[in-house]
């Protein structure tokens, strides 16, 4: 007996070999060389996400982070980052280096993720155009969004199609971009419908906590107006107050030091911190929006892309209606998700599940969405390479090609990569940002903004 269980075990080792060997073989990126670039947070883990899509599939990976001038990223936002795929390199740098990185790359480099907000995709595409122009092999280019798309959608996406790969989140959307391209007498064969990257391993969860958690998610610069702001606090204690048997949960967008790309108000997280003084069940925490799903039976938030996960996980959801419905909320994106609520109604029922399944697979909830970003990668990976444009303008989507000489010409790369909307904006705000930081230089807040945030 003995020998035969000697003979089993080797028998069933020898099919787990076989089993581990056979995906392998299948892999459709082996040999292949895949790095990303990103700048912010949600950038960066939209980039990881990607990469731990292309890791899986054989190919060799790489993460860069570049680091924009006093926006260093904090050690727990590239922590978060890491936590994605432990097994892909990342290294650190500055946005400055783009160049010299994407330099060496041609040749060696089979795709390249670009995880930046629009007006440095512009500012990308145009250097990267110029890096590659002389080179008979190049990257392909792919470019995706860390978040759901409810402002300036098609303007974002005209500012990433010169990718070869643009991943969007939805039909919606693509029919959208289709519609612009075709405005300009262009086609969007280079668009892929893929849903948000960050919902692709999202499941329902199979069982719910015994003491559920409410959990208001923050948006760095929504809603705009500070009354508002305080009224939404003062709305969260009263829920609090209403349950007090279950953890209320206020998640700020960030910490006070870290960076993040839209403009942060950062107050409420200060009053809210003083309101748990008088409601014990109401706290604080900076946890990752994954971990706190967790034990979540109730996700509020004004338009965060949370409430995406949240409704993937089957969890209930309420986007805040007392504010109205506006696109400056952002919450028209979910106005017929089923989750719009005002904060009335959510301390009567806050666990019961309202929102509507198909709308959420319709905007951005995609089962086989890694599976669609790797066959697409693979596709473009195996056509020929073609120039990213002509060397003195980016794609015609942003504009004819008289318009682009002429900004180029007279406000350089910035002036087009910004789509010349923004001119005037900082202008405007010139003093303003004079006395800010000889206000930082003076007092000491600029290099001790940076030192924290690399702790």
């Amino acid at each position: 007996m003995p020998q035969h269980r000697g003979t089993e075990s080797r028998v069933i080792l020898l099919g787990k070999v076989s089993e581990s060997m056979a995906p392998a073989e299948s892999k459709r990126l082996l040999g292949r060389k895949v790095t990303a670039v990103a700048c912010f947070d949600s950038f960066g883990k939209l980039a990881m996400t990607m990469l731990a899509a292309c890791r899986r599939e054989g190919a060799e990976t790489t993460l860069l982070l570049l680091q924009l001038n006093n926006r260093a990223l904090s050690r727990r936002q590239r922590l978060e980052i890491r936590r994605i795929d432990p097994k892909i390199r990342i290294e650190k740098h500055n946005w400055n280096d783009l160049r010299q990185l994407c330099g060496a790359m041609a040749g060696d480099v089979d795709g390249l993720i670009l995880g930046l907000d629009g007006q440095r995709s512009r500012d990308a595409l145009l250097q990267l155009q110029n890096i590659w122009a002389h080179q008979e092999q190049r990257p392909r280019l792919i470019s995706a969004y860390p978040g759901i798309l409810f402002r300036f959608g098609l303007e974002g996406m005209m500012d990433r199609s010169g990718a070869d790969l643009l991943c969007l989140n939805s039909a919606d959307d693509l029919a959208l971009y289709g519609r612009g391209r075709k405005a300009l007498g262009l086609d969007s064969s280079n668009a892929v419908v893929t849903g948000l990257p960050i919902l692709w391993h999202t499941k329902p969860r199979t069982s719910a906590p015994e003491t559920p958690s409410i959990v208001f998610f923050e948006q760095p610069s929504i809603p705009v107006h500070p009354l508002q702001r305080r009224f939404l606090c003062e709305q969260i204690k009263e829920l609090a107050a209403a349950w007090p048997d279950h953890p209320v949960i206020f998640k700020p967008r960030t910490s006070s030091i870290e960076s993040t790309l839209h403009r942060r108000h950062g107050e409420m997280a200060s009053v809210i911190d003083k309101m748990t003084r008088d409601q014990p069940n109401l706290r604080l925490s900076f946890k990752p929006a994954t971990r706190l799903l967790r034990q979540c039976g109730c996700a509020i938030t004004v338009s965060s892309t949370a409430a995406m996960e949240s409704m993937a996980m089957g969890i209930s959801t309420r986007i805040v209606g007392d504010l109205g419905v506006t696109e400056t909320l952002g919450n028209h994106f979910f106005a017929s998700s089923g989750a719009i609520a005002s904060f009335a109604a959510i301390k009567a029922n806050p666990f019961d599940v309202t929102h509507d399944a198909q709308w959420l697979e319709q905007q951005g909830l995609q089962r086989d969405g890694e599976d669609r970003f790797i066959t697409a990668l693979v596709d473009r990976l195996n056509r020929p390479t073609t120039p990213l444009g002509t060397s003195n303008h980016g794609p015609l989507s942003w504009g004819s090609s008289d318009w682009q000489k002429a900004a180029l010409r007279n406000g350089g790369r910035r002036m087009l990569s910004s789509g010349g909307a923004r001119s005037s904006q900082r202008k405007r705000h010139r003093t303003r940002r004079m006395l800010r930081s000889l206000r930082d230089s003076v007092v000491g807040f600029g290099w001790l903004s940076k030192l924290l945030r690399e702790r």
